[in-house]
C-alpha cells in the first residue's frame, strides 16, 4: 500500500531542495505524451529578484530565421516551494514575467513543431532546427531549446536534466548523460548555450559508435519502414569522417560527435529537407531511402555539418559566443561560419582523393551558376542584416557564393606564400587565438587576418567580402592553372525543358509546359503529371538529381525513353506509361572550367598545393 502522506512530505522535500539550488533543474516525461505536447517540469536557480523573467528562444544558432518556440508552450504555470501558483504574465510570444515570491518551480507542455495546429502560424520551423513529438510510434526529436528556456539574467547557470522515457528506446546524443536505470536519463549541461547545443533523439535503438582519431563517432537513424540503418550511413560515412580529421591536423577539435537522422516516410510540413548544426552532433531530416539511393545525400550534407566542429565551435564572434535567443545580433561573417565550412566539405574530398580533380570543378560550376542568381550586395553587410526582409531571402547562398569566397581566400593565401600556407593553416591559427571560449570581435577579424596573412588578403576581404565586387574567378583560378570560359554551347540529352516542382506529397511534379520542346511533346506530359519512374527507375526526392544525372550521361540520341507517371482522370490518379524518343540538344552553358594542357611551373605548383594532401 501506497503511503500517500509520506509520499506528499518527500515530494515537498524534492521541491524545496531544487528550487534552493544554484542550477536549473528539468524534468521532461516522455511517457506522459498526449496530443502530441510533453509536460516539461523547471526548477531554476534561487533569486532574491522581486520578479524573472523566463524566456524561450525566438531564435537559435545556425538557423538564421526567427522560429518562436514561446508559440509552442501551453499551460505554462509557476508555484512557491509549497506548491502555491504564483501571478505570472506573458509580455511577448517568448516571455514569461513571474512574480517572485519564493519561486520554486515552472511548469508547461511543450507541442511539437513538426504537426500543424491552431495557432501555429505561416512560420513553419524547419524540421531539423525544431522538435517532434511522437508518442504513438515513440520517436522523439529534441532539440533543447524547444523544451526548454532560462531566467534571463541566469542563461549560465549549469542544467541537469532528467527524462523519463518509454523502456523500449534509446536516448541519442552528444551530451553527458547519465542512465539512472531502463527508463530514466540523466543529461548535464554546463549552461543554456551548452544544453541547447545537444539534440537529443530517443526512438527504437540503432545506433553504431567508432572511433574517428581521437573522437568517438555515433550515429543514430530512426528509419520507419527500416530502410536504412546505422550500420550502413556509418560505412558510408567512415573514410570521409577519417579524412576530415587528417584535414583538421590528425586532431579533431572534439572528444565526440553524434548524427542524429531522421528519416520521413511522409511529407514533412516544411518541404525541406537537409541538417541542422551543432558543435558536437547535427540533426538530420531526410526522405525515408535505402542507402543506394539516399547514401550520397546523407555523405554530401554530413560533410558539411561535421566540419561545424571548427567553426563556430573554435572560432565564432561575440554575436554567437554571446548570443542574445530574444533579441540577437547577427555576424558579418557567414562567409566563415557556413561559407568556409561548405568549401572545406568539397575540398576535403578532392584533397584525400574521395573523388576527382574533375568532380571538383563540377562542384565549382555548379556553385557558380547558382550564386550568379542572386544580386552582387556586400556580403558582411548581408549577414549582419539576414533577419531583415530584403537579406533574408539571400541566406542560401552562402553555400554557393560562400564556398567560392572560401575558395578565393584559400587560393590567395597560397599564392602569396608561395604554397606554405593556404586556408586550412589559417583556419588552425584562428582556432588557437580563439577556441572555444573565446570570442573575436566582428569589426576586428579582416584585421587578425591580414596579420597572420598578407596585405593582398586583406584587399580581397575588403573589396569581395565587404564590398560588392563580383568575385574575381578568373583571374583566381589561372593561378592553378585553370581556364574559365563565361560561357559556350554544349549538347545535352533533353529532359523536355519542362518545369518540375514538388507537390504536398513530397512527390516530383510538372508544374509548366510553358517552354517545353519536341521531346516533351512527344512524349505527351501534361501538367499535373507526378513523375514515378523514368526507364524503370524510381524517381523520388531522395534520387532524383542521380537519376537525371545517369539519364544524361548514359542516354544516346534516338533512344527509347519510358516514364511512368501518375495522371488525374475524371477526379481520378491512374498511372500512365508515355514513351519517347531521346532527342539532343544544344544549350549555352555559363561558368565552364577546364585543366590547362600545359600550365606553366608556379600554376602546376598551386595546383598541387591546393588539391594534393602533403604538397
Amino acid at each position: 500500500m501506497r503511503n500517500t502522506a509520506l509520499a506528499l512530505l518527500m515530494s515537498l522535500a524534492f521541491t524545496m531542495a531544487y528550487a534552493q539550488g544554484d542550477s536549473y533543474k528539468v524534468n521532461i516525461d516522455l511517457t506522459a505524451t498526449a496530443d502530441d505536447k510533453v509536460p516539461v517540469t523547471v526548477y531554476p536557480p534561487a533569486s532574491t529578484a522581486p520578479a524573472v523573467e523566463y524566456h524561450m528562444a525566438k531564435i537559435v544558432p545556425g538557423t538564421y530565421s526567427i522560429s518562436d518556440f514561446g508559440r509552442f508552450v501551453s499551460e505554462f504555470k509557476a508555484f512557491d516551494a509549497g506548491g502555491n501558483e504564483l501571478e505570472v504574465e506573458q509580455l511577448s510570444t517568448n516571455r514569461w514575467k513571474i512574480t517572485n515570491n519564493d519561486l520554486s518551480k515552472i511548469t508547461y507542455r511543450v507541442d511539437d513543431t513538426w504537426d500543424q495546429f491552431d495557432g501555429y502560424g505561416d512560420n513553419i520551423v524547419f524540421e531539423p532546427g525544431g522538435t517532434n513529438i511522437d508518442g504513438e510510434e515513440q520517436v522523439y526529436v529534441m532539440n533543447t531549446f524547444g523544451f526548454v528556456g532560462y531566467i534571463d539574467g541566469e542563461k549560465f547557470k549549469p542544467y541537469e536534466v532528467t527524462v523519463s522515457h518509454p523502456e523500449n528506446i534509446y536516448g541519442a546524443t552528444a551530451l553527458k548523460k547519465e542512465e539512472k536505470n531502463a527508463t530514466t536519463d540523466v543529461y548535464f549541461a554546463d549552461d543554456f548555450n551548452f544544453l541547447a547545443d545537444g539534440p537529443i533523439m530517443y526512438s527504437e535503438p540503432d545506433t553504431i559508435t567508432r572511433q574517428i582519431a581521437n573522437a568517438e563517432v555515433l550515429v543514430a537513424v530512426y528509419s520507419p519502414n527500416k530502410a536504412l540503418s546505422a550500420q550502413e550511413v556509418m560505412d558510408n560515412v567512415y573514410d570521409l569522417m577519417e579524412a576530415q580529421a587528417s584535414y583538421l591536423g590528425g586532431q579533431l577539435p572534439v572528444d565526440r560527435y553524434a548524427y542524429l537522422i531522421y528519416l520521413n516516410d511522409q511529407p514533412t510540413l516544411s518541404g525541406s529537407m537537409g541538417a541542422l548544426e551543432h558543435s558536437y552532433s547535427s540533426v538530420y531530416s531526410l526522405p525515408e531511402a535505402g542507402a543506394d539511393r539516399i547514401g550520397q545525400t546523407v555523405r554530401d550534407v554530413a560533410a558539411h555539418e561535421f566540419f561545424h566542429i571548427v567553426t563556430p565551435l573554435n572560432i565564432h564572434s561575440k554575436e554567437i559566443g554571446e548570443f542574445n535567443y530574444i533579441e540577437p545580433e547577427m555576424s558579418k561573417h557567414l562567409w566563415l561560419y557556413e561559407g568556409v565550412t561548405e568549401y572545406a566539405s568539397m575540398h576535403v574530398q578532392v584533397k584525400y582523393n574521395l573523388y576527382g580533380p574533375e568532380k571538383f570543378l563540377e562542384e565549382i560550376q555548379e556553385k557558380l551558376r547558382i550564386a550568379d542568381k542572386f544580386p552582387n550586395v556586400s556580403f558582411t553587410e548581408m549577414s549582419e542584416q539576414i533577419l531583415d526582409p530584403e537579406y533574408e531571402p539571400m541566406y542560401v547562398n552562402v553555400y554557393y557564393k560562400g564556398a567560392l569566397i572560401a575558395m578565393c581566400l584559400d587560393l590567395h593565401i597560397i599564392k602569396y606564400s608561395d604554397g606554405k600556407k593556404d586556408l586550412q593553416w589559417l583556419m588552425q591559427e584562428l582556432a588557437k587565438k580563439y577556441g572555444k571560449e573565446v570570442s573575436f570581435d566582428d569589426d576586428e577579424l579582416f584585421d587578425v587576418i591580414e596579420a597572420l596573412t598578407y596585405p593582398e588578403v586583406r584587399e580581397f576581404l575588403d573589396t569581395y567580402v565587404a564590398g560588392d565586387q563580383p568575385l574575381p574567378i578568373e583571374e583566381v583560378l589561372s593561378w592553378a592553372g585553370i581556364e574559365y570560359i563565361a560561357e559556350r554551347k554544349v549538347k545535352e540529352i533533353s529532359m523536355g525543358n519542362i518545369n518540375l516542382n514538388i507537390n504536398a506529397d513530397r512527390q516530383i511534379i510538372i508544374e509548366g509546359l510553358d517552354n517545353a520542346n519536341e521531346f516533351a511533346v512527344a512524349m505527351g506530359y501534361q501538367v499535373g503529371d507526378v513523375i514515378l519512374e523514368i526507364n524503370g527507375e524510381d524517381f523520388s526526392l531522395a534520387n532524383a538529381q542521380a537519376v537525371i544525372d545517369d539519364y544524361k550521361a548514359n542516354t544516346k540520341p534516338g533512344d527509347k525513353i519510358k516514364v511512368t507517371v501518375l495522371r488525374e482522370k475524371k477526379g481520378k490518379l491512374k498511372k500512365k506509361k508515355l514513351k519517347a524518343k531521346a532527342i539532343e540538344i544544344e544549350k549555352s552553358e555559363n561558368h565552364f572550367l577546364e585543366f590547362a594542357e600545359e600550365p606553366s611551373e608556379s600554376q602546376y605548383k598551386i595546383l598541387q598545393s591546393w588539391i594534393v594532401a602533403g604538397k
